[in-house]
């Protein structure tokens, strides 16, 4: 899953980044109702990455890079 940035031009939503899907790929679409609520939601979508991510880098073999 990944997260892509949008915006409406007044008739239809328009992503802001090329992004390469496949034909009748199921998407959701989640409109904010403000911007506060925008950065709610992506501050709350970083914290719940979290465990995952440290599960990923918080490993012996990366520890090696903690020494450079």
């Amino acid at each position: 899953m990944r997260h892509v940035s949008a915006h409406y031009d007044g008739e239809k939503v328009v992503l802001d980044e090329p992004v390469s899907l496949s034909m009748d790929m199921p998407l959701e679409v989640v409109i904010p109702d403000s911007t506060q609520d925008l950065k709610v939601l992506r501050s709350d979508t970083i914290l719940a990455s979290l465990p995952s991510l440290k599960r990923i880098w918080d490993n012996p073999r990366d520890a090696e890079y903690d020494k450079l």
